[in-house]
C-alpha cells in the first residue's frame, strides 16, 4: 500500500502511458516509444529508465508503468518502499517535541522598536524581461493540454486552412 498522493502521481502516470511501445529487449528490459518517436530504455529489475524520473523520485514514470503492464508486473511493487504507509505511520509514530519555548520567543512590534532591532527586505532585484505567465511546473508534474482549436477559413467557411491559403475560387 502506497501514500494517496502517489496513487495520484501513479494513476496519471497510467494515463499517460497508454499511448506508448513497448518491445521487449530483454529481461525485464523493454525500449518504450511514444508518438514522436523518442525511445527510452526501461530496466524493472533495476528500476532505471533513461528519462531518470524513475531513478530521481522512486515512482514509476510512464515508461515503467507501460514496461510493468506489459510484462504483467504490479506498478505498486516498483514503487520505493519510503512511500509506503507503514513507513509513512511509522515517521510519526513517536512524539514530536517542540523545539523551542514559546516563552523565549521574541515578538516584534510594527513600530520595530523592540531592543533596537531593525529588519531589512531582502536584497533581491527583479529579473529582467516579461513576467512568466504560467508558474515552472515542478519534477514528475505534467502540463495538461486542452482540446486544439481547429482552423476555420473565413472565406469558403471550410476547416483545415485559413483566408489566406483557401484555394476554393470565388
Amino acid at each position: 500500500m502506497v501514500t494517496p498522493r502517489v496513487e495520484e502521481i501513479l494513476a496519471a502516470n497510467f494515463e499517460r502511458s497508454g499511448s506508448l511501445w513497448v518491445t521487449m529487449i530483454g529481461e525485464a528490459e523493454y525500449k518504450v516509444r511514444n508518438k514522436e518517436g523518442a525511445t527510452f530504455h526501461v530496466n524493472l529489475s533495476q528500476k532505471t529508465c533513461t528519462c531518470h524520473e524513475f531513478q530521481a523520485l522512486l515512482i514509476p514514470c510512464t515508461h515503467a508503468i507501460a514496461a510493468a503492464t506489459r510484462a504483467q508486473i504490479r506498478i505498486d511493487s516498483l514503487v520505493d518502499g519510503c512511500y509506503s504507509r507503514s513507513t509513512y505511520t511509522a515517521a510519526y509514530a513517536n512524539i514530536i517535541n517542540p523545539v523551542v519555548e514559546y516563552e523565549s520567543i521574541e515578538i516584534l512590534s510594527s513600530d520595530n522598536s523592540v531592543s533596537g532591532v531593525e529588519i531589512n527586505r531582502p536584497s533581491s532585484r527583479r529579473p529582467p524581461g516579461r513576467p512568466r505567465k504560467s508558474r515552472i511546473l515542478s519534477r514528475g508534474e505534467f502540463q495538461t493540454r486542452g482540446p486544439k482549436k481547429r482552423t476555420v477559413c473565413s472565406r469558403c467557411k471550410g476547416g483545415g486552412h485559413n483566408r489566406a491559403t483557401c484555394k476554393v475560387a470565388i
